[in-house]
């Protein structure tokens, strides 16, 4: 019996659980797993003469998950294709005032341009009119200054004669058709102006000289020797002109005038005129 109790006993304390030493995972909590950047240095072989560098790898950032999320759901978004708004039916009313509108706005943008145009051409217009006037008035300028320096080229060599003789001669008012001043001679105590006729050739001298002769010692000087009793007077405005032929003398401010005619084309009437044009 005491055998059998103690096979009992033995059976016993051989099925006895014993306590596991096993961690329940239920209540200990995973460890994290960290990564660890481990910076190598790279050894470079020592070149001949070369000092040695040493480079380093760096470390790999780590991606933040949260960010590149937000990136791909914003990329989403903007893909994302807007439904058009349905489009909105108009009335016969606001169809017309449309069409009017557009009519209106047309017309303003053609009367714009039309305007525009014009101005434009108003412009050009404008300056070439004013062009053309300065030019018309430049052209009108010079023939007036050709004109006056024509006009009184007579005069101003006259007047530089006078000053080279001491005579105060003058140039006749009055000369005869187709006749024009062809040169002037200066002398001492004279001066000779010679006309020519461009149509005929034809000649004549106005000479002037200084004197203290009046009308009668002209007479008993020059004319009844020059004329002998071949001479008609002329008395005109004070003058006493003493005419032969197509040649003639007279006294007046002091200065003796003579006309001689060397192709006979003087008339009475314009040797008077001459005369009292002086």
């Amino acid at each position: 019996m005491q055998k059998s109790d103690d096979n009992q006993k033995a059976t016993v304390a051989h099925r006895r659980v014993m306590s596991s030493t096993t961690l329940n995972r239920k209540y200990v909590q995973r460890p994290t797993a960290q990564k660890v950047n481990v910076q190598r240095p790279v050894v470079q072989r020592p070149a001949v003469g070369r000092p040695v560098v040493q480079k380093s790898v760096a470390s790999r950032p780590t991606t933040n998950r949260a960010v590149i999320d937000m990136a791909n759901v914003k990329a989403r978004m903007q893909k994302r294709v807007e439904k058009p708004e349905p489009a909105k039916i108009l009335s016969a009313k606001e169809l017309k005032d449309q069409a009017i509108k557009k009519a209106l706005a047309s017309v303003a943008k053609e009367e714009n341009v039309e305007d525009k145009k014009a101005k434009r051409s108003e412009k050009f217009h404008f300056g070439a009119g004013k062009i053309l006037l300065a030019l018309g008035c430049a052209a009108a300028a010079v023939f007036a200054i050709v004109y006056f320096v024509n006009l009184n080229m007579p005069d101003i060599s006259l007047k530089v004669a006078a000053m080279q003789t001491g005579i105060d001669a003058s140039y006749p008012s009055y000369v005869p058709r187709d006749f024009a001043l062809s040169d002037i001679v200066s002398e001492d105590g004279r001066i000779v102006l010679n006309f020519k006729n461009s149509s005929t050739g034809g000649t004549f001298s106005l000479i002037e000289e200084r004197s203290t002769w009046d009308s009668n010692a002209l007479l008993s000087n020059y004319v009844r020797d020059a004329y002998e009793d071949n001479y008609i007077i002329i008395r005109d405005q004070g003058l006493t002109i003493y005419v032969s032929g197509n040649d003639a003398a007279w006294v007046n401010g002091g200065i003796v005038f003579k006309i001689k005619t060397y192709s006979g084309e003087l008339t009475k009437k314009q040797i008077r005129s001459i005369a009292v044009s002086l």
